[in-house]
């Protein structure tokens, strides 16, 4: 007879909690969740007991009992660091930043020379834009433990971004002596490069993490970005729709079971076109959009709903369905799919291969002279569109133009001045106002994010535009306004403004204007004013 082995059957409540340790480590979860329970009848104020369920609720990925059973553990035993760092471990999960950040902060209470902890600190500030205090935590990292590569490498990301690159590379430079084959400090040492316009080295830089992670979920990816800001289109484009397979992805390539188009003729076939970014993107690569249908395509193209009105009136040939409408599209009619940027692998192999088009978008012609009538008041003054700020969420700063920099320009004469601001901003409207002594017409029936076809008829009414890289310049550019768009020195120059160009050949009626160094915006408006006054006529 084979021999069984005996049930255990704990002596003490201290033999049944090793025991449920043992279960959890063997991953038996369910068998250690009941004996934790049993335990708890017996002894109703175990903290530890609580806090092995709040374990056993994570390894089951149960965040909402985790953190029931952990809070639970700290209000028994306020000074169980553990527990406060397995409650800050389901907050990062469920990106819950600020209470990751306090969870994180009762640890480091507890356990004040822990590096790690204020590594950790310092990207839950980040996460609340709390560059500065993020940047603090950082340092005091380095200060337990001068080898903590991982903090080395965030401070210099925060400084990459804020224009400091001597101190970033300083910074850079010790954690690769820490370790030199870390593929998330070589890909801040390529954004580094690139920020610093050393155009060899970064494509270098990104070859060498692919070679040491082959299925990086980025390097691909910003490693195309480099290569279509140099121009290098083919290369580039490439690459580009790696980003469909990046953890955080939510294209639709996987949406349809059609073939993705690889230049085929177009003539007479059915063409999908469905849209991957945000509203300035989306429009920049609609550009290509009269090209598609010039080639025969009977195509169909799926935006994002704000844009469907404008897009619609613009390409009446397309038939135009918003993507929160995709239970319409039947993939089985198409002969071809492509995403935006895949058209831009066919269509724009070269900077050769842009046409000269002045414009591709139509706005409201009949709401564009109501507005443009409304704005000029019976005068003849030129309408001249403003916008200062980006919300791009990891360059917003460094895009955005503070507000005493746009004096100059609200000094020319003969110019009425809209403000083309998205969102909202009616205090920094006003505070610009009163500090150049200049009315500037704020229409609050237009909404820049929500509605804009009714932001297309604004912008079409008005004579020029002057705003930073935003939506509103690929608004303008792309109905043919003249535009002069403003474009960072270091972080936050986006590729398709490419290098040391002055035009654009997505928008030809815009004109480019770089800023020197980082920071420093007064010359580029000086600029921007001087260019703006010989164009429409004016005295400065």
């Amino acid at each position: 007879m084979t021999p069984t082995t005996a049930p255990f059957i704990p002596r003490t409540l201290a033999d049944a909690y090793r025991e449920a340790l043992r279960l959890d480590e063997l991953g038996q979860y369910s068998a250690a969740r009941k004996l934790c329970r049993q335990i708890l009848k017996q002894s109703p104020g175990h903290a530890e007991i609580h806090h092995l369920l709040g374990v056993i609720a994570l390894h089951e990925k149960r965040p909402d009992d985790a953190i029931q059973q952990l809070k639970q553990t700290l209000k028994l035993k306020p000074d169980l660091a553990e527990a406060a760092f397995h409650l800050s471990l389901v907050y990062r999960e469920k990106g819950r930043w600020g209470e990751w950040l306090a969870a994180l902060e009762t640890v480091h209470n507890l356990q004040k020379n822990r590096a790690d902890i204020l590594i950790d600190m310092g990207y839950a500030l980040e996460m609340l834009k709390d560059q500065d205090g993020a940047l603090a935590r950082y340092r005091q990292a380095i200060q337990i433990d001068p080898n903590a590569a991982a903090a080395h490498s965030n401070i210099a990301a925060i400084l990459i971004r804020r224009g400091a690159l001597e101190e970033a590379e300083r910074h850079l430079q010790a954690a690769l002596a820490i370790t030199p084959d870390a593929p998330l400090v070589l890909m801040n040492l390529a954004m580094l490069h690139d920020t610093a316009d050393r155009r060899d080295s970064v494509i270098a830089t990104y070859d060498r993490v692919i070679q040491l992670q082959p299925d990086h979920a980025y390097a691909p990816f910003q490693r195309s970005l480099a290569l279509m800001a140099q121009g290098r289109l083919t290369e580039g484009w490439a690459g580009y729709t790696s980003r469909f397979h990046r953890p955080d992805s939510r294209t639709l390539h996987t949406a349809f079971k059609v073939p993705f188009w690889q230049g085929e003729s177009l003539d007479g076939r059915k063409l999908l076109v469905w849209t991957e970014q945000g509203p300035g993107d989306e429009i920049l690569l609609a550009s290509m959009i009269p090209e598609v249908l010039a080639r025969g395509a009977m195509l169909t193209l799926v935006c994002s709903p704000r844009l469907a009105p404008v897009f619609q009136r613009s390409f009446p040939a397309c038939r135009v369905i918003s993507n929160e409408r995709l239970k319409a599209v039947d993939g089985a009619g198409f002969d071809y799919q492509a995403s935006f940027s895949e058209l831009g692998r066919h269509l724009r192999p070269d900077l050769a291969s842009f046409p000269s088009q002045r414009g591709y978008l139509t706005a409201d012609p009949a709401l564009s002279r109501k507005l443009r009538a409304a704005y000029q008041a019976g005068g003849d003054d030129k309408l001249v569109g403003i916008a200062w700020h980006s919300a791009n969420p990891t360059a917003e700063s460094q895009k955005s133009i503070p507000l005493e920099a746009w004096t100059p320009l609200l000094a020319i004469p003969g110019i009425r001045f809209i403000n083309l601001q998205y969102g909202d901003h009616r205090k920094d409207a006003k505070t610009l106002r009163d500090a150049a002594g200049r009315e500037i017409i704020a229409d609050n029936a237009v909404d820049a994010l929500n509605d804009i076809d009714r932001f297309a008829a604004q912008v079409a009414a008005m004579d020029h535009v002057v705003s930073v890289s935003n939506t509103a310049v690929h608004v303008a550019g792309a109905l043919g306004v003249p535009t002069s768009t403003m474009i960072p020195a270091a972080f936050g120059r986006i590729w398709y403004w490419f290098h040391d160009r002055t035009d654009s050949p997505w928008y030809p009626t815009m004109t480019l204007f770089r800023q020197r160094a980082p920071g420093e915006w007064g010359p580029t408006l000086a600029a921007v004013a001087q260019d703006l006054s010989r164009k429409l006529g004016l005295g400065a």
